[in-house]
């Protein structure tokens, strides 16, 4: 069976793998043949496993060094950036392959590390398959500007001109939103007219250790009639050690969440960090945002972008039940749940994916 189109993604952070998918499902709802490939399964385990390592460290423990090296790196240019290209190259030589292989009509990649390899192909005539990069934040590092991707899909204003500044001719960039699964364009709206009893709040802990969901769940505790869930993700351990941290306390405390839009649905408020696609499935959703511990870079990037589309807020974590207090009490949850959902872009996928078929009705013109 011939692949219409192939989405590429790493496993760094659980945002780029979402968009992938949310792309792939909304092509096979619109009858096209898609698959999808995590390029870490493509390369030496080694250094698949030293990058995730590096990331989850540096977010998690050391913030600030992560803020220096996102910021220091957002360039183009000079030896260190020649150096990474070369080595992002050999590491990820394999993804030719497969492409060949699957042969896909388009290709849509969500994240900067598959476009070393595919843009450099196509500037040098060795892939003849367009290529469109989806960045999955509210902001553009120069390691998205891949010369030779065919083009670029944003969110917002400022990862449109960030591309620009660092070279990529505005015709190619599009806004398109972020693509989110389907499911959380449906999800019905908050109407808070009297007071929400309870309050539920769910709170998603992304790279948070154990310490600050503690904090967070007994920040709510004084705090009449919330309701919180916890999602802890993929980790068992994690999750039985949450559990046990919060045991006696209002929290209902779950491991890997597969339908996160039934569970956002069930939600007035959402508590996490300031992943790209942790803010657009919320703000899709229409659901207010708590956010907490963003990492300089792009999730303070997106933070700012909720914060100033008065959408939600930012704390700490023992601020979290106090800043849910004063949002019920001031009638604000349904209001900014309509402002959070006029943020987006929404049907993003599709859009994502007529851009990409356009590429291929102009391939097959040619």
């Amino acid at each position: 069976m011939t692949c219409d189109l192939l989405t590429v993604f790493t496993r760094v952070g659980g945002g780029h793998k979402a968009a992938a998918l949310a792309v792939a499902e909304r092509a096979r709802e619109e009858g096209m043949h898609a698959e999808s490939r995590d390029i870490f399964d493509l390369g030496p385990r080694l250094f698949g496993d030293a990058y995730l390592k590096w990331h989850l460290e540096t977010t998690s423990r050391s913030p600030k060094l992560y803020g220096r090296a996102y910021f220091g790196s957002n360039q183009r240019g000079g030896a260190i950036e020649r150096m990474r290209l070369t080595l992002d190259r050999v590491v990820f030589h394999k993804l030719l392959a497969e492409v060949e292989r699957i042969a896909p009509r388009v290709i849509v990649a969500t994240h900067h590390l598959p476009l070393v390899v595919l843009g450099r192909a196509r500037r040098k005539g060795l892939l003849h398959v367009p290529v469109v990069g989806v960045v999955t934040d509210y902001t553009a590092h120069a390691v998205w500007a891949e010369r030779g991707v065919d083009a670029f899909c944003t969110a917002s204003a400022l990862p449109t001109w960030e591309l620009y500044m660092h070279g990529v001719a505005r015709e190619k960039i599009v806004r398109t939103g972020i693509p989110v699964r389907p499911a959380f364009e449906r999800i019905a709206r908050v109407q808070d007219p009297l007071p929400i009893e309870p309050l539920r709040v769910l709170v998603t802990s992304g790279g948070f250790g154990v310490g600050p969901l503690r904090e967070i769940v007994r920040s709510c505790a004084q705090v009449p009639n919330v309701a919180l869930t916890v999602v802890c993700g993929a980790s068992e351990e994690l999750r039985a050690q949450v559990a046990t941290d919060l045991a006696g306390t209002n929290a209902n405390v779950i491991g890997f969440e597969r339908d996160m839009p039934a569970r956002v649905a069930d939600a007035h408020v959402v508590v996490g960090k300031a992943g790209g696609l942790t803010v657009s499935e919320t703000l899709t959703a229409g659901r207010p945002m708590i956010i907490v511990g963003a990492v300089p870079g792009n999730e303070q990037h997106n933070e700012n972008f909720v914060r100033n589309g008065r959408a939600g807020y930012a704390c700490e974590p023992h601020e979290v039940g106090a800043r849910l207090a004063a949002m019920r009490a001031s009638f604000e949850i349904s209001a900014m749940g309509l402002r959070a959902r006029s943020l987006v872009t929404h049907s993003a996928a599709s859009r994502v994916i007529a851009l990409a078929n356009s590429f291929v009705s102009r391939t097959r013109a040619a």
